[in-house]
């Protein structure tokens, strides 16, 4: 089984226990789910968020951009009160932080000064940080880390 078909079987999983009545009103195990996609930063930021959900982990997406805000008639710019270089997504897996940072192989994302610095910061204490560069390295390390 692929990681598509995976995570489609989590997700209809996950909406047959938590809403039962709308799984068996739409179809069952042949009910529509939108495709899920990692050749996109945030196809594979989703991706991570559902299949950490679907398994029962705490999964935080982190916004970390500053907002256009109209203020007495003018747009100005808020910065964010987020660090620079926290990663995407924290969460929390078998009891470990751990902080993942999407670097999507099909978009050529790099890491930057302050994510490396975030990263150092994070494994120092203890923490877990992986960069996920699509879905299939990113399931291949879950299983590795925490489903031995």
């Amino acid at each position: 089984m692929n990681w598509k078909q995976e995570l489609r079987q989590l997700k209809l999983s996950h909406t047959e226990k938590h809403h039962p009545d709308f799984y068996k009103l739409s179809g069952g195990s042949k009910m529509k789910v939108k495709a899920y996609k990692d050749t996109t930063t945030n196809g594979l930021t989703n991706s991570i968020m559902d299949f950490l959900k679907f398994n029962r982990h705490y999964a935080n997406r982190i916004n970390s951009m500053g907002l256009m805000r109209k203020i007495n008639g003018e747009m100005k710019y808020t910065p964010s009160s987020t660090r620079k270089g926290v990663a995407d997504i924290h969460s929390i897996i078998n009891g470990k932080h751990c902080s993942i940072e999407v670097k999507c192989k099909a978009t050529n994302d790099r890491m930057s000064k302050e994510q490396t610095r975030e990263r150092a910061l994070i494994e120092s204490s203890g923490g877990i940080y992986f960069i996920a560069e699509d879905m299939e390295s990113f399931i291949n390390w879950y299983y590795q880390a925490f489903k031995k």
